[in-house]
């Protein structure tokens, strides 16, 4: 009968294949996995952005094109203030004709100041204090408050008096939107 006898030197052979194995075969294999899993993982976040962008892209395509087809016909009526011309005269102009319409006493109009809002485009604000009954008072604010040739009334308030209840005091902020040319 022959007997297996282990001795040191088979042992430590096979010891030092094992450890040389999973040293340059098994480990770097295990490290390969994990950074191909990490890269797959960069590359699908990458992706989810790009898409998100695309959707983002496609989105502003959307409102430009609703921007030039509905917004900028509007802007085809604003007062225009030519470039020696002051934008507090439109300002005034505007508010006398809305005025001249009611019957209404003018405690104070007073244009203060403008704003710019792009090279096109500007705000002059400014303010009223006017007195009348209610229908001409609401009316008059009505008449100031028409968006398509830039008028805005930004700020309000209305008083009344006790002994005289058919009139109300109007404090209005008044702003004027008008184009450049």
């Amino acid at each position: 009968m022959s007997s297996f006898t282990l001795n040191i030197k088979s042992v430590g052979l096979i010891a030092i294949i094992v450890i040389l194995l999973s040293e340059y075969a098994v480990l770097p294999w295990f490290d390969w996995v994990d950074e191909t899993k990490q890269s797959i993982e960069m590359k699908k976040l990458t992706l989810s952005k790009q898409e998100r962008l695309i959707a983002k892209a496609a989105l502003l395509e959307e409102q430009r094109d609703l921007l030039a087809t509905e917004f900028i016909p509007r802007l085809a009526d604003l007062s225009i203030v030519k470039k020696n011309q002051d934008s507090a005269v439109l300002w005034l102009q505007e508010v006398e004709l809305q005025l001249a319409k009611y019957d209404v006493t003018i405690n104070l109009k007073s244009p203060q100041r403008e704003v710019d809002i792009n090279d096109d485009f500007a705000v002059y604000a400014g303010r009223l204090n006017v007195k009348g009954n209610y229908s001409d008072i609401l009316n008059l604010l009505d008449k100031l408050e028409n968006y398509k040739i830039g008028n805005r009334i930004r700020q309000l308030r209305l008083n009344s008096n006790k002994a005289n209840p058919t009139n109300v005091t109007a404090d209005v902020e008044f702003l004027k939107v008008f184009k450049r040319s």
